[in-house]
């Protein structure tokens, strides 16, 4: 079995009249954001706090070149304690179609166990959606984290409406579930 964990980027600053989309940074929720989603599924399934891991820790994070996707995937990184070389940029990802992010999983390493892809929506939200199986995912925030498992132990016979839903978090729900620990990380009132 293969590992898949969809992440879409963190918040991102509209405070920067005449910066190009590709360049718009985090603004300060998601610069708190992503590493906090990132260490809650360190914790929760990575084995992370002494715990026995649920599944083996991410291999390779491929990452839209959008400065806001850029930064999610460094915290995420940097946060599960993995080597800069394990984070890789695609052009590819940028603004994604479905099928475009399909192609790329399939193309991945086999050495890789575990991949993460950090991108935008909306096309992560219908990838993930038509890759699972038996699961939909209501809506996909930002810095929402989706892990899949995988039928299949090489990349590329992934397919559509095979996976399986392992994980769906999002900054609100980490909010409201902990908030002594995931405070200020969503928005205060209404949806993200």
């Amino acid at each position: 079995m293969k590992f898949l964990t969809v992440i879409r980027h963190a918040k991102s600053s509209w405070n920067q009249p005449g910066l190009s989309d590709h360049d718009r940074p985090l603004n300060d929720r998601g610069l708190r954001a992503a590493p906090a989603v990132a260490r809650f599924l360190l914790k929760t399934y990575f084995g992370g706090g002494g715990k026995a891991p649920l599944m083996t820790r991410p291999d390779l994070i491929l990452s839209s070149t959008a400065e806001r996707a850029l930064k999610t995937a460094q915290a995420v990184r940097e946060t599960l304690g993995l080597p800069p070389a394990s984070l890789h940029l695609d052009s590819r990802l940028y603004l994604a179609a479905p099928q475009t992010v399909l192609d790329l999983v399939r193309d991945c390493e086999e050495s890789c166990r575990h991949l993460v892809v950090v991108g935008h929506n909306p096309g992560l939200h219908e990838f993930c959606d038509r890759m699972l199986a038996r699961a939909s995912i209501p809506r996909m925030p930002t810095c929402t984290a989706v892990i899949m498992g995988l039928p299949h132990e090489f990349w590329g016979l992934a397919d559509w409406q095979e996976a399986q839903l392992i994980a769906y978090a999002t900054p609100k729900a980490l909010e409201r579930r902990f908030p002594q620990e995931y405070g200020g990380i969503s928005k205060e009132n209404g949806d993200d």
